[in-house]
């Protein structure tokens, strides 16, 4: 049988000869490829387009950054829910990101620490986080919090002016004895 698409070697299956590319892998040396590892502030980037009506009910200011309460930030955020505005959720934080980004271009393992809400219901901010996070980023070690990770709403019009509007949670809550010293 003779498989579709480019292949190093061709050939029909099955074969009497090995492929000579074989021996070649064999000889490559090994490099070292050690285990990165950060101490994050869990963030989701939550996308959505919105129109004036729905920054001036929440008192944003159209086209600054805002830290919001709370209580905004959820009800801010189960509106956008309700009336399915939101276009992205990306986990957002820069040392989580980076140990996304090493491990799939390093194609390496990292661990990042860090918090993350204890009960997590599907489809939600903080499930999206650990969807979007790269399987070769150990996150057994995060720390569970009764409460929201954080969310930074980034609020798009119509014409493409941004406002953004940030809520910590409990992304600064990580205790030290959730860093377990077996990871370094």
């Amino acid at each position: 049988m003779k498989f579709p698409g480019q292949r190093k070697s061709k050939h029909y299956f099955p074969t009497h000869s090995r492929d000579p590319l074989v021996n070649q892998i064999r000889q490559t040396p090994k490099l070292a490829r050690p285990t990165i590892i950060g101490v994050g502030q869990t963030i989701v980037d939550i996308e959505a387009r919105v129109d004036d009506e729905f920054l001036e009910r929440y008192n944003l200011s159209k086209g600054h950054s805002l830290v919001v309460e709370q209580s905004v930030a959820d009800n801010l955020y189960q509106e956008l829910v309700d009336r399915d505005l939101i276009t992205h959720e990306f986990p957002g934080d820069t040392i989580g990101n980076t140990m996304h980004n090493y491990s799939v271009l390093a194609d390496s393992k990292s661990v990042l620490l860090g918090v993350m809400s204890k009960n997590i219901e599907v489809g939600t901010y903080a499930y999206r986080y650990l969807c979007r996070t790269s399987s070769r980023v150990n996150l057994n070690h995060l720390q569970t919090v009764e409460g929201p990770i954080g969310r930074c709403y980034t609020l798009i019009t119509d014409e493409g002016e941004r406002t953004f509007a940030i809520n910590e949670g409990l992304m600064n809550q990580l205790k030290p004895e959730s860093i377990p010293e077996k990871v370094f």
